[in-house]
């Protein structure tokens, strides 16, 4: 199967995050939506994306938020669980965060199990979208 990488598509509208999530936002942090991340607040972010936030943008930044938050589990258990509740949200918007999907499929590596946590649950969600 040949996997085609799509356009690179970023975010925005980190101060309306920032305001929401009570977060500092640092200059020159260009990875802000991941190092910001906290998986303990995974289901504040959930809940915020689909009841708070209209602006496209600032959905596609905070579900790199919530993708971080997901791979900062403890467990896999607790991946599988939270899964539950991203994966619809992927899904209903898999046009708006398909780079990030794709991102986060890491199909560049072949070993899996040389991947993020989640690399398999992204997989499985591009193919069988």
């Amino acid at each position: 199967m040949e996997i085609k990488e799509p356009k690179y598509r970023f975010g925005g509208n980190w101060e309306e995050l920032a305001v929401l999530f009570n977060y500092e936002i640092h200059e020159h942090d260009q990875d802000w939506t991941y190092t910001i991340a906290e998986p303990e607040r995974i289901d504040e972010y959930i809940s915020a994306y689909d009841n708070e936030i209209k602006n496209d943008d600032t959905k596609l930044s905070l579900m790199e938020m919530i993708i971080q938050a997901l791979e900062g589990q403890r467990s896999i258990e607790l991946i599988k669980l939270k899964w539950q509740l991203v994966k619809p949200l992927l899904l209903k918007d898999f046009e708006l965060n398909q780079y990030t999907i794709f991102y986060w499929s890491c199909w560049n590596n072949e070993n899996i199990e040389d991947s993020w946590a989640v690399t398999p649950f992204f997989r499985d969600l591009w193919v069988n979208k």
